[in-house]
């Protein structure tokens, strides 16, 4: 048993897992401890062989983890390690009740977290900041800088069989949720313009976007990698392509970890709550001046002003021109 040390906690989405990388390093640069980052099981395999972490814990609150016997039971297993620190990036009831029954001394969530009484220390959550930013705050503040992810060798071998030769651009356009999508047939519009002009394409996703990105390579030369990576292999993958293509969703945060030029696409949500890519050359396409928009933070099922309008406004000839004007073969 490893006992002892720090552990951070983000059990979120997988974007905002993502968004807590960078702690990880502010941490492990400032505390001599060792740290085990308890996460999602798909957390885990954004964060699986980072140098900089002990062990990643995998809590399945949805799966063999889910309601209170589950909570009990990985509360049980974190006292058992006796972690004398825990910074949590997530704002969740659930979370800061796991923590707080496992009895680990320093607490440190934020301010404005659901069961924000549960923790020791409280720092204020600031709306003005990037995510990444304000969880560096809870380590002590820090400048914006982009996460990482640290493929194996082997998932680095797996990647440079899938991509094409030569340059290539990277679209991943799923999302789960339906108001971040930009329209499915105009990421075939784009497509088939850079098929068109001899632009190699590789579409990625989960293994529900495979459906598709299937539709959307209909009729070119794009290679569907959907579902065919993990999430480590898709950010090697990344790292060999020129530019991304993506909805506002993890595979952006992929494309800003894998240090490439990224257009992302908003829709039903906006950049104001903290999650755009920051890059010197990424750029964010949007409808301005919807009064209907952001219609949540997440977005939702269906759009409910019924016109999808933040989607539908913005034109393939615009995304186009973005991905362009980052093209240089």
């Amino acid at each position: 048993m490893k006992n002892g040390g720090i552990l951070l906690v983000d059990t979120s989405f997988l974007g905002d897992v993502l968004c807590a990388e960078p702690l990880v390093r502010a941490v492990a640069e400032s505390q001599p401890a060792p740290i085990d980052f308890l996460t999602s099981p798909g957390g885990s395999g954004m964060l699986g062989n980072h140098p900089q972490i002990r062990e990643v814990l995998i809590f399945d609150k949805r799966g063999c983890d889910s309601g209170f016997s589950g909570l009990w039971r990985m509360a049980q297993k974190l006292r058992a390690r006796r972690y004398q620190q825990v910074i949590c990036s997530h704002r969740s009831w659930r979370t800061a009740g796991l923590l707080w029954l496992a009895g680990i001394p320093e607490r440190v969530g934020f301010h404005n977290a659901s069961g924000a009484l549960l923790y020791t220390k409280r720092v204020q959550y600031r709306k003005d900041l990037h995510e990444i930013q304000r969880n560096l705050e809870l380590a002590g503040g820090g400048d914006w800088e982009a996460p990482r992810v640290f493929p194996t060798e082997a998932e680095r071998g797996r990647a440079r069989e899938l991509c094409p030769d030569g340059p290539f651009v990277a679209i991943a356009p799923g999302s789960i949720w339906a108001t971040k999508r930009w329209p499915q047939d105009y990421f075939t519009a784009v497509v088939r313009e850079l098929d068109k002009q001899g632009v190699s394409v590789v579409l990625l996703g989960g293994p529900d976007d495979t459906p598709l990105c299937e539709e959307i390579a209909t009729g070119t030369r794009a290679h569907n990698l959907a579902g065919q990576t993990n999430l480590r292999e898709s950010a090697a993958v990344l790292e060999s392509a020129k530019v991304m293509l993506t909805n506002d969703s993890a595979p952006m945060h992929l494309g800003v970890a894998a240090g490439i030029p990224v257009v992302a696409i908003y829709c039903a949500t906006v950049p104001e709550f903290g999650f755009a890519p920051r890059g010197k050359d990424d750029v964010v396409l949007e409808v301005p001046n919807l009064s209907c928009r952001p219609c949540g933070i997440h977005g939702h099922k269906s759009c409910p002003e019924r016109n999808f309008r933040c989607g539908k406004e913005l034109a393939p000839e615009r995304v186009m021109s973005a991905l362009s004007s980052r093209l240089s073969f």
